[in-house]
């Protein structure tokens, strides 16, 4: 089916305890892995290629065992956005995974941001977003950088690291696309 990204998720260092609530999150959430259908894929980094401004998308398919099929998407009723901050109404309940962008301008020494990449992560404010949510997945497109870059959290991972500052993209749950202009591609997204 194309590009496969699989694999356990690395730890991250500064994780948190797990509370008998994060357990009880933890054993609730059986998805393990989110499968992008190409033209998803490709329309998200079209999408975020183009924007100047945080969105929120509500992405949408079906369940086959433990992996969610992105197939379509649809956009969340937004309370306010800026360059460097969205917040959206909540999605619906049948939503797969909550889709934002994070534009590129450029290098921030005050945050560790050298490459667009290290823009791939989710912020504290998208931390308590994913974590006060139902949502299984959350995904980030770096838009206006030289190629399309995607990553994905899985809910339990961003409960287990609520504490942190911010929650860097894990190493095999990443895509650096080539140029827009190729052909889309399918990912996988998740440990195999």
């Amino acid at each position: 089916m194309g590009l496969a990204l699989l694999g356990p998720p690395a730890r991250a260092l500064a994780q948190a305890p797990l509370t008998h609530q994060d357990s009880m999150v933890l054993a609730s959430q059986p998805l393990q892995r989110l499968v992008l259908a190409p033209s998803v894929l490709h329309r998200l980094s079209v999408l975020a290629a183009a924007l100047d401004r945080e969105v929120v998308l509500c992405l949408r398919g079906s369940v086959a065992g433990d992996s969610a099929v992105a197939e379509d998407f649809g956009m969340a009723d937004v309370v306010s956005f800026s360059a460097d901050a969205v917040r959206p109404q909540p999605c619906p309940p049948a939503t797969l995974a909550v889709w934002h962008n994070h534009p590129w301008t450029g290098p921030d020494s005050a945050f560790g941001v050298r490459t667009p990449e290290d823009l791939c992560s989710l912020s504290e404010p998208d931390l308590r977003t994913v974590i006060a949510d139902s949502v299984p997945f959350a995904v980030v497109s770096v838009g206006r950088a030289d190629h399309p870059i995607t990553c994905w959290w899985r809910r339990v991972q961003a409960v287990i690291n609520r504490r942190v500052k911010f929650l860097p993209r894990f190493p095999r749950q990443w895509v650096a696309a080539p140029a827009l202009g190729d052909p889309p591609q399918p990912a996988k997204l998740g440990p195999p």
